[in-house]
């Protein structure tokens, strides 16, 4: 059963600036992408949603698609400080 947990933020900024730079960061912006992510892997945007919504007062979303410990489903806060990840 999936579960949603928070990650080490800073360490998590990393991982995303280094995905960024490679080309392994997918945003929702790159819709066809997104969608194909989150089917075959049956993550639940909406429930990841309400999740980080009762935990910041703003976030973002990014999937980070590389073969390290960081790839996945990311919802994250640079004002709260906070970042929640889709764990399978």
């Amino acid at each position: 059963m999936p579960r949603i947990k928070e990650v080490e933020f800073w360490s998590f900024l990393d991982a995303l600036q280094r995905a960024s730079d490679s080309g392994q960061k997918i945003e929702p912006l790159d819709k066809d992408a997104w969608k194909t992510y989150l089917k075959e892997k049956r993550m639940s945007e909406p429930m990841m949603e309400e999740f980080a919504k009762s935990r910041f007062m703003t976030f973002s979303k990014v999937i980070i698609e590389d073969d390290s410990e960081w790839s996945g489903f990311y919802m994250y806060s640079v004002d709260d400080e906070g970042a929640l990840k889709w764990d399978p």
